[in-house]
């Protein structure tokens, strides 16, 4: 009973993180914006085509103070090529949710089967979804663990993301995972992921007891 409790509370924080960053609607254009720019720099004009493209109707001058604030937060940096002006990822961008889980298990655990397994169980945990593909990818599992999902979980995965404005595509493929030996391994990396949301980790625990003096 206690573990249950302490998930869901550790649950629940790291969530409203995760739903933060994935589904707010500006966060959700920003990460849509680095997925545009992760391999080439693109002008103005190239990035509002391929957000129209994407569904993102935009006026070029909420484009432009967007992409500006972004290049002020460190997230992009310009580039001048008269006569446009290039806009480029920046080394130090934020990670996304799944580079954060991903780099987290490995961290804790190292590279290998378990590692991917963990990962997958993690996120459909988390999100209480099948996961898709893309996403799996995006956590850099490079070999599919799990299952392939049913055609109702695919569906209702689907739904809950076109309900925050994501477009899946019918060939993409869903996974679930049952690995019930995972969980005490799951209560770790999700407790060490809300350590570092909230930047707690130089109060915790590792090998020593720390005494705080006041």
């Amino acid at each position: 009973m206690a573990v249950n409790i302490q998930q869901t509370f550790i649950s629940y924080h790291i969530c409203y993180h995760i739903c933060e960053q994935m589904f707010h609607p500006e966060r959700d254009l920003r990460l849509v914006i680095l997925e545009i720019l992760r391999e080439d720099g693109r002008s103005i004009s190239a990035i509002s085509r391929e957000l129209e493209s994407r569904g993102y109707e935009l006026h070029r001058l909420i484009l432009t103070g967007y992409l500006r604030a972004m290049t002020d937060l460190n997230v992009l940096k310009e580039k001048e090529v008269p006569p446009a002006k290039m806009y480029l990822t920046s080394k130090g961008r934020e990670q996304n949710v799944y580079e954060m889980i991903g780099e987290r298990v490995r961290q804790l655990y190292g590279e290998g089967e378990k590692s991917d397994k963990l990962i997958l169980y993690t996120m459909t945990h988390l999100m209480r979804r099948a996961v898709f593909s893309d996403e799996i990818s995006k956590a850099g599992i490079k070999t599919l663990p799990g299952n392939e999902a049913s055609k109702e979980e695919r569906q209702e995965a689907k739904q809950a993301l076109v309900r925050s404005g994501f477009k899946i595509p019918d060939s993409l493929k869903a996974y679930t995972i049952e690995a019930p030996e995972l969980e005490k391994d799951f209560v770790e990396v999700v407790t060490r992921l809300l350590a570092d949301l909230y930047n707690i980790n130089y109060l915790v625990k590792e090998t020593k007891q720390t005494r705080l003096s006041f």
